[in-house]
């Protein structure tokens, strides 16, 4: 009873802990390209910021399974935290220091703070399993991801409105503060598992394990298709491409923007609550809501990208993260089942290499493809490319729908 309610405890401090982390994070997004713009007015400069994030956890997703080799999961999960609070407090004394040439050392240090986070999320993902009962996955899945909405929904008009308010200068010292909070409650879990491999295990093989794991699963290797198919088909909502859309499809002005923004997060957060309140019944059915939710996904898709009816678009936004929500849980929840537990960060950090790199090459693309053939162009082959998602989802539907663990040595 008593070690019940440890990881009862536990698993709180590893969800204010993570609330905590997002919202900084957040924060921290905005105080720099608002720092950035100040110091350059170029918006190349800017987009160098989600450049440079995205690249750095590219490669330090490559690189995890080396430390998670090393280190039990909750010690990599603090001490990455610690290091990004630390990494925080150098830029915050950085951005007020020194005025000139510190261009250079903004960037270095975002490098290394989304290096770390790259070490954090497979590791903290990995964690979720182990502080829950099996029963409850799905509940506490939604739980999570009800509350990165909460975060995402918040955290973008408070802190633009703080900006106005009190500068970016001081928004970064409160970011140094949430980092510090979440650094706390990381340090307050208690998991007395071992999740470490075998110490004589080659640096190649544990850079591959998790591949391997992947590879050799079938429900994992079908999700994993699926979500590549995905993150290249998601690269239409990247903020870019729905700007023009919003100019060309719907002629409103950049408010609308922001509405259809919103209305997406809602959506995501009313299927959170769903979810978290038929966690039973989508328990039962995890194959067949990944099934109906990416036949979903190809629907609104192609109505979003054709319609010039504003309020629809609004409509159609909303009911998209619907579905959006109810795949991810439920994919997260298979992956959760299908791995052992010592192995699942390093099927963490494989799936999160996949898919930022995915994501990069998408933006690329679709950004291309918005250019040259117009933004509904963009949309519909964001719409096959979901298409193609769902054949293999229905191809691969035996191994989706298995009630069964499947494991691999």
């Amino acid at each position: 009873m008593s070690n019940f309610l440890g990881k009862q405890v536990s698993f709180r401090f590893l969800w204010f802990g993570q609330m905590s982390a997002n919202l900084g994070d957040i924060l921290y997004l905005v105080c720099l390209i608002k720092l950035i713009f100040d110091a350059t007015g170029s918006v190349t400069y800017m987009s160098l910021v989600p450049f440079f994030n995205t690249f750095s956890a590219l490669i330090s997703g490559l690189l995890a399974p080396l430390v998670i080799n090393k280190y039990k999961l909750k010690a990599i999960l603090f001490f990455s935290q610690c290091g990004k609070t630390f990494l925080l407090l150098v830029l915050c004394i950085t951005a007020v220091v020194f005025k000139d040439g510190w261009l250079f050392w903004i960037y270095l240090l975002i490098c290394f703070i989304s290096f770390l986070d790259g070490w954090a999320s497979p590791a903290r993902n990995a964690l979720v399993p182990s502080l829950v009962e099996e029963s409850k996955l799905v509940k506490t899945n939604s739980l999570l991801s009800i509350s990165d909405q909460i975060v995402q929904l918040i955290a973008w008009p408070i802190g633009s409105i703080l900006l106005v308010a009190l500068g970016a200068g001081k928004i970064l010292w409160l970011t140094f503060c949430l980092y510090l909070l979440s650094t706390i409650f990381m340090g307050l879990i208690k998991h007395g598992a071992d999740l470490q491999t075998v110490d004589d295990q080659s640096r190649m093989d544990a850079l591959k394990e998790g591949w391997r794991i992947i590879w050799n699963s079938k429900q994992l290797r079908t999700i994993s298709f699926m979500n590549i198919l995905e993150t290249f088909a998601n690269g239409v909502w990247i903020a870019a491409i729905l700007f023009v859309y919003v100019a060309e499809a719907l002629n409103k002005g950049e408010s609308w923007w922001g509405f259809i923004n919103g209305s997406f997060f809602a959506g995501m957060l009313f299927g959170g609550l769903l979810i978290y309140r038929f966690s039973h019944f989508l328990e039962r059915n995890l194959g067949k809501t990944i099934l109906w939710s990416t036949f979903s996904l190809i629907v609104i898709t192609f109505l979003f990208g054709m319609t010039s009816i504003p309020m629809f678009a609004l409509f159609a936004s909303f009911l998209f993260g619907l579905p959006q929500m109810a795949r991810d849980v439920a994919e997260t929840t298979i992956i959760q089942k299908s791995a052992k537990e010592q192995l699942l960060a390093k099927v963490y950090s494989a799936r999160g290499t996949l898919i930022f790199g995915a994501f990069g090459i998408s933006s690329l693309v679709m950004g291309w493809i918005t250019e040259s053939f117009g933004v509904r162009t963009t949309f519909i082959v964001a719409t096959g490319l979901f298409l193609c998602s769902f054949s293999v989802a229905l191809m691969s539907r035996r191994y989706l729908i298995l009630d069964i663990k499947e494991t691999s040595s």
